[in-house]
């Protein structure tokens, strides 16, 4: 990927982690004078910087603070065009008052100028069917599908008792909940358990570790199993965990685990 590629994907990701966290001026700051832009909400089709900071302000009132999940972000580049499509999550942090979640698609066109990269074109939209957001709405106030499902899989992965035991340093034997596993790496013939709340070397092997667990973490590599639930973005080649952990993929395993994800996050019809 070339460097300005990479500049621009990383910068849009942090358009819109911010702007979720209702920092709509970040994004304004970068947005040329007549940026297009393209909307989830009927009426969002806007041509200039001023207009659009009028709505991003606006819906800072009205979105709760959300974070992202799940992302993946592709570049093509030129001379003096960048554009990123992303594809991801939107989840409301825990301290909403209430619970949404939505699969959102976006593309920024990033152009180069002396004064910068600056966004000529923002374009943000949801799958059909997914949201319904009447007009004078910022924010979806009811539950689709995918944001059900995710409901769902929240309350069992939060309730479920399923364990993993492992020999510990000491010669004890540890458990640890599944769900509160974020990844296990392999050290040698050992391994190490990284949790939500630290992580514990165990005298363990990755493959003992891998059938006790089954299909609740993913192998994304032969020195690694990632819990799913904790993946903020996957890109060529690596992951990134909700905690800013970077965990390899090897290129011939990245098609792969890329549509493995996908199927567990696609919802299919009744």
């Amino acid at each position: 990927m070339k460097k300005f590629e990479t500049e621009m994907l990383n910068l849009t990701y942090e358009c819109l982690t911010r702007y979720w966290q209702k920092d709509y001026k970040f994004v304004i700051s970068y947005c040329a004078k007549e940026v297009i832009w393209c909307g989830a909400r009927q009426d969002e089709f806007m041509l200039s910087r001023e207009v659009v900071e009028d709505d991003f302000r606006t819906n800072a009132k009205e979105i709760p603070p959300c974070h992202l999940l799940n992302a993946e972000f592709l570049a093509k580049s030129n001379a003096s065009l960048c554009v990123i499509t992303g594809n991801y999550r939107v989840v409301t942090d825990e301290s909403a008052d209430f619970f949404l979640q939505a699969q959102q698609r976006c593309t920024f066109v990033w152009e180069k100028t002396k004064e910068g990269p600056k966004i000529c074109h923002m374009h943000i939209s949801n799958p059909i069917g997914e949201l319904k957001i009447v007009k004078e709405e910022a924010f979806p106030n009811t539950i689709g599908k995918m944001a059900h499902r995710y409901l769902i899989n929240e309350i069992h992965r939060r309730t479920d008792s399923g364990r993993v035991s492992a020999c510990i340093e000491n010669g004890s034997l540890a458990f640890f909940e599944i769900s509160k596993i974020l990844f296990v790496s392999a050290l040698g013939k050992e391994c190490v358990i990284q949790t939500t709340s630290g992580e514990k070397f165990v005298k363990n092997s990755i493959s003992d570790l891998q059938k006790q667990v089954g299909d609740n973490l993913i192998a994304i590599h032969r020195s690694y199993l990632v819990n799913p639930e904790f993946i903020r973005s996957i890109q060529r080649y690596q992951i990134t965990l909700v905690d800013g952990t970077e965990l390899p993929v090897p290129q011939r395993k990245y098609n792969e685990l890329r549509q493995k994800l996908m199927k567990l996050y696609t919802i299919e019809e009744d």
